[in-house]
């Protein structure tokens, strides 16, 4: 037996109950040696890394039985044991009789070749792998630290190739939120939203392959953009496939998407960039359509910006154009040309779009008339509010109202 415990006081008490229990039957090794001479090792996994190193030692030493030790902060990695087909999983810290059962478990031969890990042997509580995502648990770890930002070395991608290949990694990320009709409907026919919004959009990228991470309230698709182009704006084929299965999703699901698409980075520790991005392209007024925005359509401007947060502050106050271009000294004339060109709308146009961004929020989380909403954001009335509000959305404040915003886990 090799045990691989970087914690002293850890591998000495794992020493002293082998040691005890079996009496010389079992002999620990701490050199390198040769692959058919260790039948059962022990890997501490304290670190996301850890699981590459199991990986390699699986590869070096086909017959031997591995049990990762895991740090209880990294029980959400253990899917990857089901992944690396192992057929026992410790926590720390586990106990004594725990520890020995499963041991005599593995030496009896219970954990045959091929077994796959099962809550009977398990120390601990493992969740499930998400139903729907292609990915294996590895993968979806790999990206989800690589979006955080936490993988910060070309070492650390360099030691993941051999389970994620490097030139197969996404460069571009879409945030996906969104509110669905008709939930008796999918109450009917027992449709999850999220599964049927992965399925469409995994179907029309076949070729290229995408990949899907769920959170809470929001959904990231992560696709490869061919190297020829600078943007999935550019892309037009893709950009088509999008439109086209959002346009899919709404028709025959009541599926109502909204996405936010940040710029491709080629670098793959530049990824969480595209993903900070593409959350504040679906939080901002939309240059071209509601449905579909870009980060790159968003001013860079810091003139115009210092007008947009200004007109975020104050949308509930009468604004007037020429009140907010005074902000920053300009003209009336020239400053609606420029906040047009930046911005993709005119004054009144963006002004309403805000109001219709904080209406939408008002609607979903409180309890306030639509009386009310409208008085509150300024509108003239409610009827007029109404109708502008269905004019961009799509339905009346009443229906939306009646809608249910998509979790995606």
């Amino acid at each position: 037996m090799k045990l691989v415990v970087k914690d002293q006081m850890e591998y000495e008490k794992l020493e002293d109950w082998i040691t005890e229990e079996f009496m010389g039957s079992i002999a620990l090794v701490e050199e390198e040696v040769k692959p058919s001479h260790i039948h059962i090792a022990i890997f501490e996994v304290s670190t996301w890394l850890d699981w590459v190193k199991i990986h390699r030692f699986q590869k070096r030493h086909k017959e031997c039985k591995i049990i990762p030790l895991l740090e209880p902060s990294l029980l959400y990695t253990s899917p990857l044991a089901m992944e690396l087909k192992l057929s026992s999983l410790l926590v720390k810290a586990v106990k004594k009789h725990k520890f020995i059962r499963m041991l005599k478990q593995v030496i009896g031969g219970i954990s045959s070749e091929g077994h796959i890990l099962t809550s009977d042997n398990v120390m601990g509580h493992h969740p499930e792998p998400k139903k729907g995502n292609h990915m294996f648990p590895f993968q979806e770890a790999f990206l989800r630290r690589l979006l955080s930002g936490e993988i910060n070395s070309e070492e650390e991608l360099i030691q993941s190739r051999p389970l994620f290949p490097m030139d197969g990694l996404p460069n571009v990320v879409c945030f996906i939120q969104g509110f669905t009709r008709c939930t008796s409907w999918k109450e009917e026919h027992e449709w999850q939203a999220s599964m049927v919004i992965q399925g469409h959009l995994r179907k029309r990228f076949q070729e290229e392959g995408v990949s899907f991470l769920s959170y809470r309230k929001h959904l990231l698709m992560l696709i490869r953009i061919p190297s020829k182009y600078g943007s999935l704006k550019h892309w037009k084929q893709g950009e088509a496939r999008i439109l086209d299965a959002i346009g899919e999703l709404e028709r025959e699901y009541g599926i109502h998407l909204y996405i936010g698409v940040g710029s491709i980075y080629r670098e793959p520790l530049l990824l969480h960039h595209s993903y900070r991005e593409a959350y504040k392209a679906r939080r901002t007024s939309p240059y071209e359509r509601l449905t579909l925005r870009y980060y790159e359509e968003i001013t860079k401007d810091q003139q115009i910006q210092k007008c947009t947060d200004y007109i975020a502050h104050c949308c509930t106050d009468n604004l007037s154009i020429k009140q907010v271009a005074e902000q920053i000294n300009f003209s009336v004339p020239y400053f609606s040309r420029i906040f047009k060109q930046e911005t993709g709308r005119n004054f009144v146009e963006y002004v309403t779009f805000v109001r219709l961004q904080r209406a939408v929020w008002l609607l979903r989380h409180t309890n306030h008339t639509i009386e009310y909403i409208a008085e509150e954001l300024g509108f003239n009335t409610p009827n007029y509010f109404s109708g502008t509000f269905k004019k961009y959305v799509g339905l009346s404040p009443r229906e939306y109202r009646g809608t249910e915003e998509i979790i995606f886990i």
